[in-house]
């Protein structure tokens, strides 16, 4: 009986982890906070935007989905973003590595049209709390052209651009 108890708890617990990987694509938005304090952005304005630590996805975004890592701890979306500052963005295939004094917090969200199809996603990165989140980088992807373009925005406070992304 141990056994059995043993063996469905091992169980459950692969499939909800199981479940937040392949659950990816209908998490509409979502917020966690992650202890590292060195980051990599990788942005496909095509494909998708990654947050990387090290060798490890903390969190992405693309057209259809978006995905947070368990290494991360979800926490409430902040009530305000602050996000001043960032001048124009990019939208060209780029990489870049940040550098914060705190714990960072990701943010990622799906873009819906009118009638709540989804049509393009985003990642924001900041430092803050539940209140307030100071937003480093911020992803929006989307399949429109022009000013609604994929774009990449960055803090240059935070995040240098030509400074080696692994």
């Amino acid at each position: 009986m141990a056994r059995l108890v043993v063996l469905l708890v091992t169980a459950a617990i692969a499939a909800v982890t199981a479940a937040s990987v392949v659950g990816a694509p209908a998490l509409s938005y979502a917020t966690a906070a992650c202890a590292t304090h060195s980051f990599t952005i990788a942005f496909d304005p095509k494909r998708r935007a990654v947050l990387m630590d090290g060798g490890h996805v903390l969190a992405s975004a693309s057209f259809t989905s978006r995905f947070i890592s368990g290494r991360c701890r979800r926490v409430p979306n902040p009530n305000r973003y602050d996000s001043g500052g960032f001048g124009v963005g990019i939208g060209t295939r780029t990489s870049f590595r940040c550098l914060t004094s705190k714990p960072i917090r990701v943010h990622v969200s799906a873009t819906t049209n009118g009638s709540g199809r989804v049509i393009g996603g985003g990642l924001i990165v900041g430092i803050g709390s539940d209140t307030r989140l100071r937003v480093i980088v911020m992803a929006t992807l989307s399949r429109k052209g022009g000013r609604y373009s994929s774009r990449v925005y960055r803090s240059a406070t935070y995040c240098k651009l030509g400074a080696r992304a692994h």
